[in-house]
Order: structure tokens, then sequence, then C-alpha cells
């Protein structure tokens, strides 16, 4: 059985005790085991370990946003990077996370079983040197936690790539090597190939692997929407709900059962601003029930 984690940060709402409401109704669906939370973001705030506690205790930890931040101030920063000052500098934010996951734990009990690390900088990674931080960082204490590569959009030669790590068949091999596994984002695959076919053949590669750990479902679209631009990172909701979005009930379900038996599935959407808390909720749901066709 997959567990189902929610990127609730995505959806939630701006008002502090709207936002414990709306964790409170996550908690209350049943089938919400864990939530991803980015780092530092969320980790930065007092109230997150009393949200989380004893109710999400199969969550995800996510570098991806202290990473573009760092890369979009370094362009050499990250675990692939080609120059050690920019690998250093990785390293240090990721001996950060790892102290405050630590803290998590020590204060409000087991929550996260992952945490997601990603093949930074754009254009530049290497697969050899992200192998060679992936290895140094297996040698730390993770609390419980397993490493896991998460898959973004890759580098390309055709189209401008918003992050433009490594290609799939890079991470999936760096990962057999290592004892590692790699998640995917549908969204991060349909942005990465401009198109909705590529995120089902990733999924399929993944699983043909034996290291795919995880799915979590966002959109994408060609067009701009209230999300944003087009191809952009936007983590748009079902085509149910913005039918501007490549990510139909249909690609969710097939891409469900190519994945099979995984460690966790997952839902990532923003959401309307003035949407109600059962909006944000039903939008959320709309995808899980996609996963359980």
């Amino acid at each position: 059985m997959s567990y189902f984690v929610v990127g609730a940060y995505a959806s939630q709402p701006p008002e502090l005790d709207a936002q414990r409401r709306y964790y409170d109704l996550l908690a209350e669906t049943g089938w919400v085991d864990g939530l991803e939370v980015p780092y530092p973001g969320q980790m930065h705030e007092s109230f997150l370990g009393s949200l989380l506690e004893g109710r999400f205790q199969h969550s995800v930890l996510t570098a991806i946003p202290g990473t573009m931040v760092n890369v979009w101030d370094d362009p050499d920063f990250g675990l692939g990077s080609p120059t050690a000052a920019g690998r250093a500098k990785a390293m240090e934010f990721c001996a950060q996370l790892r102290n405050s996951l630590e803290a998590m734990h020590r204060e409000h009990g087991h929550i996260f079983d992952w945490v997601a690390l990603h093949s930074a900088p754009s254009n530049r990674s290497t697969a050899e040197d992200f192998h060679a931080s992936l290895e140094q960082l297996l040698t730390w204490d993770w609390c419980g936690a397993k490493i896991v590569i998460e898959h973004c959009d890759e580098r390309s030669d055709e189209h401008e790539a918003e992050k433009g790590f490594l290609l799939l068949e890079e991470e999936l091999a760096i990962a057999q090597e290592l004892g590692l596994h790699c998640s995917l984002n549908w969204g991060r695959s349909a942005v990465g190939s401009r198109g909705d076919i590529r995120p089902q053949q990733h999924v399929a590669q993944a699983k043909a692997s034996g290291v795919l750990a995880g799915v979590i479902f966002s959109g994408a679209s060609p067009q701009a929407t209230q999300y944003g631009p087009a191809w952009i990172d936007g983590h748009l909701p079902l085509s149910l709900d913005e039918p501007a979005s490549l990510m139909t009930p249909e690609q969710v379900a097939q891409s469900c059962a190519l994945a099979g038996d995984v460690d966790y599935l997952g839902a990532k959407c923003c959401v309307p601003k003035d949407a109600s808390l059962e909006q944000r909720l039903g939008m959320i749901e709309r995808i899980y029930r996609c996963c359980q066709a």
C-alpha cells in the first residue's frame, strides 16, 4: 500500500488560523498520511511541528525551494555542480536541512520518512559530481529518513529549461549505484518535455529501473493561467478544476497504474486565492480519487 502525501503549502490559505483549520481538515480525511514540506519555508515556522505531530508521520521534506533560491543567487550552487565552491555551498545547505530535520524529530517525534534532494545547478550539473555529493551525504545521520532523488525538468537542447537539471536516466543510474530511489513530479516531467506524454514515460522508466519511490501529481499548462505563465512549475490543479491543465483524471489514473506499489503517491496544487477551505480540500481530493481509480 502506498502512503498518500499532500503538498499542502501550495494550497493552504495565508492566514495562520485558517492554515491550522486546513491542516485539521486534511488530517480528518483519513487518507492523508503525510505532507510534502518545503525547506526552508515552513520548517522555520514555529507552529509547523504542532500541526504535523502525531498525524502526518509519513512526510517528505523537499529541498527544492531553498535549492532554487540559491541557484538564482549563485549559478554554480548545487550538489551536481562542476565547481568545488558550488558543491560546498550545497553541502552546507544540506547540513542546515539535516539539522532542522533532527530538531523537528527531537521536538515532535518522527515526521519525515523521506528527504527529496535535487541535481542542481541549472544546465551545468554533472552526473559524476552529483554522485560524489550523494555518496558523502549517505554517510550522515538522517534521523530515520531516506534520501530520494526528486527528478525535475531536465536540461534541453530544444527549449530554455526552467530548472534544467540532470536527465532522468542519469539520476536513475546514480540511484541504482548508490542504493537510493527516485521520485517524480508529474508536472515537472510535463514542463521538461513541453507535453503530456513524457510524464507517463518517466513513470514507466523509473518503475522498470526498480528505484521508483513515489509520484507527486501537480499539473502544467502550455498557456498562461491564473497560476502563472505557460510551462512553469506552477503546481496547476487537475483539468477538472483548471481546463488548461494537461493533468487529466485519465493521466493520473494511468500513471498510478504504471507506478504500481510504491512508497508514496501524492497531490500538490495551487488554488484560486479566494477559495474556501472546503474548495481547497476538494481540489486535492479530486486528485486523490483519480489515484484510487
